[in-house]
């Protein structure tokens, strides 16, 4: 890049120099060639304007008062003059003698009398070309200093120019270079009115927009990146599902074959049909139970737009707290509810129904006999909570990470449910940025859920 800088710099300088050279060597040349003419027109302009009124003064002088007139008129023109008298022959002008005939060319005829006389003479005046040939000497001999002059004002006006023109265009190539690798920690500051100020102005104008256009491409990356690692979670999650779907499944569809076989058979205990038919029966309607959970779970992976609406949640958590108080009354739980009313939040009414009813569900179901179930809704100014406590119950602290993954049972016990509910709610709360957590108290476990509250 420097190397490019002072090139162009180099190129510039001895462009203009050549410039300025040819230029100013043209312009004297031109001097040298035309200012000898110039001048000779001019002098002879000169002559013929003072010859006229040196013709005019001779006419009111006396010849012999004559002399000094024409001394002074050649020492002003320094002009060739000829004095012709009326037969044609030339006289001196100061004697007045003949001095022969002249083969000077006339240039100009200027007959006069003298006031004392009426011989008739005739003035010729002819302009000296040695002085323009002086001129052209003078200015040849010249040439060696105007040369030197020239050569050191032009180089130092070409360093100067050079100077001044290519430096913001280095200065905006290496602006320019910077963008390349993706720098942009500076400006411009050429902010001049001609091209190269508006092409600063465009230089800065296209960083900024690139600048704006890689920090969104990185946002958009990151958020891509974001997006795959949860597609790939999610995978994840659907291989482990329906591994653990087949394993659920296996187990109890053995058992139901084993007995139909054995009553089939009529083998042992199977002969008594009507028992072991009862348990079948029980069994395949845990296994409807589990299969439409699994259903439910699939609907919900694969709907990623729920039907969003607005849910009265105080009277959802209060239907559901007396449902379920019916269940506990042959345990003897106890039941303590703190519902705020008028309550609304946005989701999906049926998703969170089967959510809440989960958690109010399995503190029934883990609640020790006599314990006591304490349900609160309160409202802040953004957000309404939801907290589920179960007096007495405990869950191992082991346990705790894992309770919402699916097929996932506390204390590694397969005696309650089917290991998706809390699975199922997860699901749920997360597709609708339900913040949820499960924890140990003093006394027992909390459920606690914050709902973005609807305006």
């Amino acid at each position: 890049m420097n190397k490019l800088m002072h090139k162009l710099t180099l190129k510039t300088f001895f462009l203009l120099l050549l410039l300025s050279l040819s230029v100013t060597l043209f312009a004297y040349g031109c001097i040298w060639i035309f200012l000898p003419y110039a001048d000779q027109k001019s002098a002879r302009r000169n002559l013929a304007r003072q010859s006229e009124q040196f013709v005019s003064c001779l006419w009111t002088t006396p010849r012999s008062d004559s002399t000094p007139l024409f001394t002074d008129f050649l020492r002003q023109t320094g002009a060739e003059l000829l004095l012709l008298d009326q037969s044609g022959e030339a006289v001196s002008p100061f004697t007045f003698q003949k001095t022969g005939h002249s083969e000077i060319v006339p240039e100009a005829r200027y007959p006069f009398r003298f006031a004392d006389s009426d011989d008739e003479y005739v003035l010729v005046a002819r302009y000296d070309p040695t002085r323009s040939d002086e001129i052209r000497a003078a200015v040849q001999r010249s040439i060696p200093h105007v040369a030197l002059l020239i050569l050191l004002l032009s180089s130092v006006s070409a360093f100067l120019f050079s100077r001044h023109m290519t430096r913001p265009i280095i200065r905006i190539s290496r602006i320019a270079d910077r963008i390349t690798n993706l720098d942009f920690s500076w400006y411009c500051p050429d902010l001049r009115d001609d091209e190269i100020g508006i092409l600063s102005r465009s230089i800065n104008e296209l960083s900024d927009k690139l600048h704006t256009a890689l920090d969104e491409i990185h946002r958009r990356n990151a958020l891509l990146e974001d997006e795959i690692a949860l597609e790939k979670e999610r995978e994840r999650r659907r291989m482990l599902f329906f591994s653990g779907v087949s394993h659920e499944l296996r187990t109890p569809i053995a058992v139901v074959i084993g007995q139909l076989e054995g009553m089939q058979m009529q083998v042992g205990v199977y002969k008594d049909r009507e028992k072991y038919l009862a348990r079948s029966a029980e069994i395949l309607q845990s296994l409807n139970s589990f299969i439409r959970e699994v259903l439910l779970v699939s609907h919900m992976d694969m709907n990623t737009e729920p039907s969003v609406t607005a849910v009265d949640l105080s009277a959802m958590t209060e239907a559901l707290a007396s449902e379920y108080m019916d269940y506990a009354e042959p345990l003897s739980i106890h039941f303590s509810i703190e519902i705020e009313s008028g309550i609304q939040i946005y989701g999906d009414e049926a998703l969170l129904k089967k959510a809440l009813g989960n958690v109010i569900g399995n503190a029934v179901t883990y609640s020790p006999e006599h314990g006591s179930i304490s349900i609160r809704l309160t409202r802040t100014q953004d957000t309404a909570a939801l907290t589920v406590d179960n007096a007495g119950a405990h869950i191992r602290e082991a346990d705790l990470p894992h309770l919402f993954e699916a097929f996932y049972r506390a204390g590694g016990s397969a005696g309650h449910g089917s290991g998706l509910g809390l699975y199922i709610t997860r699901m749920i709360l997360e597709n609708g940025q339900i913040r949820h957590t499960i924890e140990n108290t003093g006394d027992g476990v909390r459920f606690t859920a914050v709902f973005p509250a609807a305006a």
